[in-house]
């Protein structure tokens, strides 16, 4: 063939096409080299991914068509559907994960609350306050007579009426008290000290633990009395008597 300079030249005929390398083996290239386009091959392996799982679960496809449609080798679409595979599952076992802990947390948060209502019951239960003796017969107040303080309130009964601890505490004396007869003190939990006086029999030694309503002992005529009754005494916080009209009253106590 002629050839020809300048204006009127003939452009050179191609005598081969220019080769079209696969997407695929781009990528695989260049993942091969090392560090070189390390942040477009890594982007090409995502998007390889995404796209043979979407082709393989949305349509249907095997991995190698899928591989052809989207110009990668079967090899390379089988790896990118195992990872994303791997991927999706190590998610689901971390939301499992995470639901099990929210539930454990849950059971031990219930379990915390169930401990703690059946302690407040039975702190309520503990501290309760009841009558030292049933159906209560008021006979005598507190304040002066005979030029003496009566110190407390007396409760007609005749002798051998039981006796009982008006909420929890500790024994602290249980005996002989001159002008009191037989006697009992009780420090209840809140420091709150009675004295049962004038009994005919103690059922309850020093130190012991006694609970709302139990059995202490039996109304008498012991020691200076004027008949069978039960003679109380409230001493807050073990000091001083006061008048147990308004302190049973406050507590709830009828008499």
């Amino acid at each position: 063939m002629r050839r020809t300079t300048g204006k009127h030249a003939v452009a050179r005929p191609r005598t081969h096409a220019r080769a079209l390398v696969p997407v695929g083996a781009v990528a695989l290239a260049v993942s091969l080299s090392g560090s070189v386009a390390a942040g477009s091959a890594t982007a090409h392996s995502e998007g390889a991914q995404t796209q043979a799982m979407a082709l393989i679960a949305d349509r249907g496809v095997a991995v190698g068509a899928a591989a052809q449609q989207i110009a990668i080798t079967p090899d390379f679409a089988t790896a990118a559907v195992e990872s994303a595979i791997a991927t999706r599952e190590q998610g689901a076992m971390r939301a499992q994960r995470a639901t099990q802990e929210r539930v454990a947390l849950a059971k031990r948060k219930a379990a915390a609350k169930a401990a703690a209502a059946a302690k407040a019951k039975r702190i309520a239960a503990a501290h309760r306050w009841v009558s030292p003796v049933k159906h209560p017969n008021l006979t005598s107040s507190f304040g002066y007579r005979w030029g003496r303080l009566h110190a407390g309130l007396d409760f007609g009964a005749v002798v051998g009426t039981s006796l009982h601890a008006m909420s929890s505490g500790t024994v602290t004396k249980a005996g002989w008290g001159g002008g009191y007869g037989m006697k009992v003190e009780i420090t209840y939990w809140d420091g709150t000290v009675s004295y049962f006086a004038h009994m005919s029999q103690i059922n309850v030694a020093e130190g012991q633990k006694v609970a709302p309503g139990e059995f202490v002992g039996k109304t008498g005529n012991t020691g200076r009395s004027t008949g069978p009754h039960l003679h109380l005494e409230i001493h807050p916080k073990g000091g001083d008597p006061v008048d147990p009209k308004p302190w049973l009253a406050k507590h709830g106590l009828k008499f």
